[in-house]
């Protein structure tokens, strides 16, 4: 036993575990005399007995000794071992219990300094992690302004997310540059949204991207030749406030959406203007498409296309094709507006 006591080494080696040097005493001598009262202690290592008293509690807590339930109570030391890898044990669940409350304090104040700044600069990772919680969060309405490149949402179908928020009576709006619609996959994610709820409207050119979701939190890329660059994150301001009437701005000027003829008898140059073969030709014309894009949607050759884009033009009285274009897009956006009382 005497080894044993002597392996723990000098006097303080036990400090650095949180025992200090008087207990430290008490325990070795206890090791090779189990079953020694209080009273003896303090003979034996001449400490006063309310001191000896008190370390005893101590170790006792620590789990370095036990004692008997007698009227005096006689003292018994742990095995080494147990002892300190108790003591190790305990020492380690406790700074793991800190840790976490340091932690959560430090969320607590990060989160408080984030709300007091109105904008900050995100990498991509965190731009990421901020976009699908803004989605996934929203309560009310989603603005978007979208463009090339796809930074995160892919193109060929709406992201999960957007179409559960859909469902739930988040409302969606967005602004889509003419440009990305010739991109493959792109008009199947625009049917998948319209029929799922989601309001689009075409603009010829948008000059950033953007997303603000329920006029609160807004993230604009800030370098869009670098899909995996910076992202401005703008809070609840006047400068979100204006990007929030720009979007509405541009909402008035830009050309409503839709693929299906069908879906479109509201617009009355439809219903005035019906000719059979045409009538899917006019929004797909409004909206700026391409002849490629459009021969794939309508599933026609080159011909047959020219020879539809040539009967429209008659009709409306165009002379190019640019001015069709033009009469069709005045005649969808016109038809979009409230109509005056009768």
């Amino acid at each position: 036993m005497k080894d044993l006591s002597q392996s723990l080494g000098g006097s303080g080696a036990l400090r650095s575990l949180g025992v200090p040097p008087a207990e430290e005493r008490i325990y070795r001598m206890l090791l090779p005399r189990n079953g020694t009262t209080s009273s003896e202690v303090s003979k034996r290592l001449h400490m006063p007995p309310r001191r000896v008293q008190r370390s005893l509690a101590a170790l006792e807590r620590k789990g370095f000794i036990t004692h008997s339930p007698e009227q005096a109570p006689r003292y018994f030391a742990a095995p080494p071992d147990v002892a300190v890898e108790a003591l190790l044990a305990r020492r380690q669940s406790e700074a793991r219990a800190a840790i976490t409350e340091l932690r959560e304090c430090s969320r607590a104040a990060d989160e408080r300094d984030a709300e007091e700044r109105i904008v900050e600069v995100l990498n991509h990772e965190a731009a990421v992690q901020v976009f699908q919680q803004v989605v996934r969060s929203a309560d009310r309405e989603i603005l978007c302004l979208e463009r090339l490149p796809a930074l995160v949402s892919v193109i060929d179908r709406p992201d999960e997310a957007q179409l559960q928020r859909l469902a739930k009576g988040v409302r969606f709006r967005a602004i889509t540059d003419s440009g990305l619609l010739n991109v493959p996959g792109s008009l199947n994610r625009l049917r998948i949204a319209t029929q799922a709820g989601e309001q689009y409207r075409i603009y010829p050119s948008l000059p950033f991207k953007l997303v603000v979701s329920d006029r609160r939190i807004g993230l604009i890329p800030l370098n869009l030749a670098r899909p995996d660059g910076p992202v401005l994150l703008v809070r609840s301001s006047s400068l979100l406030d204006a990007l929030c009437e720009m979007f509405e701005m541009l909402w008035r000027a830009a050309l409503p959406f839709a693929l299906d003829h069908t879906d479109m008898s509201r617009q009355h140059f439809l219903v005035q203007h019906s000719a059979g073969s045409t009538d899917a030709l006019l929004p797909l014309l409004a909206s700026g498409l391409n002849d490629k894009t459009i021969e794939h949607e309508l599933g026609i050759s080159h011909r047959t296309l020219a020879r539809r884009i040539g009967e429209l033009m008659k009709r409306l009285g165009a002379a190019t094709r640019f001015q069709a274009g033009w009469l069709a897009a005045q005649a969808a956006r016109n038809s979009d507006s409230p109509q005056a009382p009768g």
